[in-house]
């Protein structure tokens, strides 16, 4: 079936086109900011990060769950209700795509990625989308110190780049490299230099030698964390493409005509979203 009307006179085509737009610069900002966090002077990038990527990477899952129910339901748009019933928990709406993907056997250009670190991320992004332990955590922690194993950065730290580290770090040429260098620029510098900051884990850095470690530590993390983040948002925007496209032509549903033209640049291969650093595009 193909397109009935005029897409300018369909108010379901602009309000999805102002729903496409705000995702796709909340992932673009998200991986941008992912990717020039550090302990040092950038700190708040994590934290621009987990709201770009969580609230990002959440509507662009809705942006599917509604295609698949105006398909389900011949046109019809759910109601706020229905969209409400959708969730907050990005784990749970990662599975509910993966499951309409393969009931309406999709055939997006990228599946899901199956490795650790995307399962990691993702696990993250959930819990910062939960106020108590993600996007107030600094809050709670006020009263309640033992929230403090759950702040955000210290969690991505702990879980995400350890698990990027040992994937691209520990007991690779960069591992030797990087504390190779450490080493000689302590030994020169340490004698007239102070140093005292606090890591992602919280602990605090109070030599040359190791602050150093963790600069060339960050910016391993910064290039994986950004990519694989990528990977996520590049699976669902294959996803939002097919399915846009089988409710605009094969069901007539005129509000999602050029959907997927908001995400194309994130349907790129790997060599592209590992150099890309500033998004979107």
């Amino acid at each position: 079936m193909k397109m009935g009307r005029n897409p300018w006179e369909v108010p379901e085509w602009h309000a999805l086109g102002r729903e496409a737009s705000l995702v796709r610069h909340l992932i673009g900002s998200g991986a941008t900011a992912i990717g020039r966090a550090n302990y040092a002077d950038k700190m708040g990038e994590y934290y621009t990060a987990f709201f770009g990527l969580s609230v990002g990477l959440e509507r662009l899952s809705k942006l599917i769950l509604v295609a698949h129910y105006a398909i389900e339901h011949n046109g019809e748009m759910p109601d706020g209700k229905v969209i409400k019933k959708f969730g907050h928990k990005l784990i749970d709406l990662a599975n509910e795509v993966e499951k309409i993907s393969e009931k309406l056997q999709l055939s997006p250009n990228y599946t899901r990625p199956a490795n650790d670190v995307p399962q990691k991320i993702l696990e993250c992004l959930d819990s910062f989308a939960d106020a108590r332990r993600g996007r107030y955590a600094n809050f709670a922690s006020l009263d309640n110190p033992n929230l403090t194993a759950n702040e955000p950065i210290n969690k991505w730290w702990d879980e995400v780049a350890e698990c990027i580290l040992k994937k691209h770090y520990y007991g690779k040429t960069a591992q030797k490299r990087i504390e190779g260098r450490a080493e000689f620029i302590d030994s020169i510098t340490s004698p007239f230099t102070m140093v005292i900051q606090t890591n992602e884990s919280g602990h605090t850095m109070r030599d040359v030698e190791s602050a150093s470690i963790r600069t060339g530590q960050n910016a391993i993390v910064q290039k994986w964390g950004r990519y694989h983040s990528l990977t996520i948002a590049r699976w669902l925007s294959s996803v939002l493409s097919e399915l846009s496209h089988i409710a605009c032509y094969q069901h007539g549903i005129d509000g999602f005509f050029g959907l997927s033209e908001y995400f194309y640049s994130y349907t790129v291969d790997d060599s592209f979203l590992k150099t890309r650093k500033v998004w979107p595009l």
